[in-house]
């Protein structure tokens, strides 16, 4: 594959700061500031949950770009061609899946 080294880094370091931006998204303030709005309902937990299940994405959707951005840093060679190994590619993959 013919890559040109000066995009891939550039790529690696947009990922990283879409990374980073994701990372410092506050999701509790809205959930927060929801409930106690509807009394006598079962909202509260749902917000609960609600934000529970943010989190978990949020930080699997980061936790993933990191590792995207992790491979391309990885790749190596000269100027123009670029390899990752297997066993790079594999660990890599294997680390974007996505526990709960």
């Amino acid at each position: 594959m013919k890559v040109d080294p000066d995009m891939l880094r550039s790529f690696a370091e947009s990922v990283s700061e879409v990374s980073r931006s994701l990372a410092s998204v506050d999701v509790s303030s809205p959930f927060a500031d929801a409930q106690g709005a509807l009394p006598g309902t079962a909202f509260d937990d749902v917000c609960t949950a609600g934000l529970g299940a943010t989190a978990v994405g949020l930080r699997n959707v980061c936790r993933m770009l990191g590792e995207i951005a992790r491979i391309a840093r990885i790749a190596r060679g000269n100027a123009a061609d670029y390899d990752v190994s297997e066993a790079d590619f594999t660990g890599a993959r294997h680390t974007m899946d996505a526990p709960a």
